[in-house]
């Protein structure tokens, strides 16, 4: 299991992200392009601006998340993930129904995936009904989410799915 202390929806210290031995293994950070992105996001109180970059324990960023801010589409992002093997690009869009839960899924390594989060539960990414991740946070201070990979054939892309949580839930 992975846990890491998040802060508040607008901040962009950078988070470190610990195994189970207290080893860091790497970072979040929010980030803004420029200062009216961070205005216009203290505004809307961190729930408007959804850029986050992952890096790995030696500071190398391996996923980057942008959101698209049109205010007429549902809520989007789009990430790049960057390791030495590969690169790929993933688009998440909003696919709940009536505004209750969180739901969006995604292409990855040519297959499909879905993230899922229903009120006050875990969060999870399946691929065939089968759990591949978990990620639930704390509701009180000090805020805490913890992320666990549940399939050993996807260790590797721990980043990738702890960034995929963190952009589509913690500001969500």
């Amino acid at each position: 299991m992975y846990e890491y202390r998040f802060y508040t929806t607008v901040s962009t210290k950078p988070a470190e992200i610990k195994d189970e031995e207290g080893a860091v293994i790497g970072e979040v950070q929010k980030y803004y392009n420029n200062f009216w992105e961070r205005a216009a996001d203290v505004l809307m109180k961190g729930r408007y601006i959804g850029n986050y970059r992952v890096y790995d324990h030696s500071k190398l960023k391996q996923f980057h998340s942008k959101r698209d801010l049109n205010i007429f589409k549902k809520r989007q992002y789009y990430i790049e993930y960057k390791t030495e093997k590969k690169h790929e690009t993933i688009h998440l869009k909003d696919e709940k129904a009536l505004d209750v839960g969180e739901v969006t899924s995604f292409t990855y390594k040519g297959e499909q995936y879905k993230l899922e989060k229903g009120v006050m539960d875990k969060a999870r990414i399946k691929k065939n009904d089968t759990i591949i991740a978990e990620w639930y946070s704390s509701i009180k201070p000090p805020f805490k989410a913890y992320y666990q990979i549940y399939n050993q054939d996807f260790e590797e892309d721990n980043l990738l799915f702890l960034g995929l949580f963190h952009t589509y839930l913690h500001a969500a």
